[in-house]
């Protein structure tokens, strides 16, 4: 009879050791504290104090350069992200109570790790190579070789391989293959050069002519004006006052006396 007793003591401890009392389970957007459910502090905003029996959880808004973007019990904000231009960096979006600064690079650069850490330039696809998929904000320059038919001769980020130039599709022929790092050159056959520079010469030889046919007849026109001058004025002066038939030669008088024929310049009267 003693012994059920104890019995039962035993096994009323034992389910007691193992099946304890439940705990206080908080709802969402709660937290436990000295067995009470205090509310969290909404995003932006930081915990000032817990809630208690008789009062609520109280909660303070970050400061301007402060966020919190979850709800929270923690008695400071986070500050917002520095874009160090000294870095590359600078602002995307600016940052508020709840939500954080975001960078990027400045362009021509990208970004360097999850957070846009740090920044570098794009690299460039050197002569031979093309780009195949251009630099975004977070990823650098994909470039490709060159296949057969096309080239690229720069150093660039930007610029893709180009064809060859075609010089059947011009009426030309090809002077040099292209390569990978240079086009194709084109350039005249040799009947097509002579009959394009026949022409020339010809053109060339007749301007000549022409011109020295003007520099003679331009050169001849004075001269022909001169002896014309020349032979308007001559002065002729007659001192004697026999009879006589003159007329004139050359701008020389001729005197004609008892039939005989004399020429006398009017120098030689004087």
């Amino acid at each position: 009879m003693v012994c059920r007793p104890l019995q039962c003591l035993f096994w009323g401890c034992l389910v007691t050791a193992i099946h304890p009392e439940p705990s206080t389970v908080c709802k969402e957007n709660q937290y436990l504290q000295n067995n009470l459910c205090c509310n969290l502090c909404q995003p932006g905003q930081k915990l000032v104090k817990d809630c208690t029996e008789t009062a609520q959880t109280e909660c303070i808004s970050c400061s301007e350069a402060e966020f919190q973007d979850a709800f929270n019990k923690e008695t400071r904000c986070h500050q917002h992200r520095y874009c160090d231009p000294n870095l590359g960096l600078q602002i995307r979006t600016p940052g508020t109570l709840q939500t954080d600064t975001t960078c990027k690079c400045e362009e021509g650069q990208h970004c360097v790790g999850h957070d846009c850490d740090n920044c570098f330039s794009h690299s460039p696809c050197l002569p031979g190579y093309g780009v195949q998929r251009m630099a975004t904000e977070v990823s650098d320059t994909v470039c490709e070789p060159c296949p057969v038919g096309f080239f690229s001769n720069v150093s660039s980020a930007l610029e893709k391989c180009n064809p060859w130039t075609s010089c059947e599709a011009k009426g030309m022929a090809e002077l040099q293959a292209g390569t990978t790092e240079a086009d194709a050159v084109c350039g005249l056959q040799n009947r097509m050069r002579v009959l394009l520079v026949l022409p020339i010469i010809m053109g060339t030889v007749l301007v000549v002519l022409l011109v020295s046919a003007c520099i003679k007849k331009v050169a001849k026109k004075p001269e022909e004006e001169v002896i014309h001058f020349k032979t308007k004025s001559c002065p002729v002066e007659i001192e004697d006052s026999s009879p006589v038939q003159e007329t004139l030669h050359g701008c020389q008088p001729v005197t004609q006396e008892d039939g005989k024929e004399s020429r006398i310049s009017v120098q030689e009267r004087l």
